[in-house]
């Protein structure tokens, strides 16, 4: 291999790094932006600057604000599972409620990232992004929870969502105490009290 295709591979690759800090800043910028403001109220412009870098470059790499809303919804860290795996059963689902729940767990955002689903956009295209990004919330608890095909299943699991989505709004809109300071281990006992009792009886 020549100098001059060792030189061209090396600049490709910082040409690729650059293009994928460019996009995790936009992706950063653009979650704070709809997590605090709503669909509405983000502009592009606005993403752009606070990531530093040209409007244009949005269009290149999302097409639109409907595509940044999308991948900054697909990128966003899951509610219950955070980066890695959506928990399997029950104890391990009280615990993710106790750290993603808890004061300070989503510093990067602001505010918790989930008020990003809740926000109205009068779009709807964006409004059933929102709702399958729930309902999936739903069909994965009702998953870890282990619990039968009962007919009621599927509606306890959502009630459980719909706990978590409650508690990232009162903290967000009223920041009623001693909920808004509790920690992790403030919360994980009335927890796993909540899931077991919300969620009902285990299948033999």
């Amino acid at each position: 291999m020549s100098s001059d295709d060792v030189t061209d591979q090396a600049a490709a690759g910082a040409r690729r790094r650059d293009a994928a800090a460019t996009r995790q800043a936009l992706l950063l910028a653009a979650r704070a932006r709809f997590t605090q403001l709503g669909y509405d109220r983000t502009t592009l412009r606005d993403v752009a600057a606070d990531a530093g870098v040209n409007l244009a470059l949005i269009k290149r790499y999302f097409g639109s604000k409907e595509g940044l809303f999308k991948a900054a919804l697909a990128s966003t860290p899951r509610f219950l599972g955070g980066d890695g795996e959506f928990p399997r059963d029950r104890a391990a689902l009280a615990e993710a409620l106790s750290r993603q729940l808890a004061a300070g767990a989503w510093a990067e955002f602001g505010e918790h990232p989930v008020l990003m689903l809740l926000r109205d956009s009068g779009d709807e295209q964006v409004a059933e992004l929102r709702r399958r990004a729930l309902a999936e919330f739903g069909r994965q608890v009702l998953e870890a929870s282990g619990a039968p095909a009962a007919p009621d299943a599927r509606l306890r699991a959502e009630l459980l969502v719909a706990l978590g989505v409650g508690v990232a709004v009162v903290r967000s809109a009223v920041g009623l105490l001693p909920l808004a300071d509790a920690t992790p281990e403030d919360l994980l006992g009335p927890l796993r009290d909540i899931v077991e009792g919300l969620l009902g009886p285990r299948p033999d």
